[in-house]
């Protein structure tokens, strides 16, 4: 029996989004110890959407859709959202480094598998460094 289950809404936001990366999503959520689903605009966005964010206050993305793309206007990108006692928690950075080592082993599973490329790479928000690129725990992305 599965520990854990995405709710109707985080089903309909990951389907919006590459297969090989809704399988690698729903295959860690089997194995996590954290609860977590997929928050509003976590998974494709139009440029639109993606637009709004950029303009958003506070600010929650540095790319505007139109000049910078992100890559969850490809469907390549997913954001999660950790659950704890009190609901979506954005600060259990913990429970995130959790979660990201999880994908990390799964990730390179499936590409052993070849349901990724060998020229595809997994990147982590959590990872990211510097001003350009501030951290950013609910964010995962293939690249390549």
């Amino acid at each position: 029996m599965e520990k854990f289950k995405l709710s109707k809404k985080s089903k309909e936001r990951l389907e919006t989004v590459e297969t090989p990366l809704q399988e690698l999503v729903k295959r860690v959520l089997k194995k996590s110890e954290h609860d977590f689903g997929i928050p509003p605009y976590g998974g494709k966005r139009t440029d639109q959407e993606q637009n709004n964010l950029f303009h958003q206050k506070p600010k929650v993305t540095m790319l505007d859709g139109f000049k910078k793309k992100s890559y969850h206007q490809s469907g390549w990108a997913v954001d999660i959202f950790i659950y704890d006692e009190h609901g979506a928690c954005w600060d259990c950075i913990f429970k995130y480094e959790h979660v990201a080592d999880l994908m990390k082993k799964e990730f390179d599973l499936m590409k052993a598998e070849g349901l990724f490329k060998e020229s595809q790479k997994l990147e982590w928000g959590g990872d990211w460094s510097g001003w350009r690129l501030p951290k950013d725990y609910p964010h995962f992305q293939i690249v390549g």
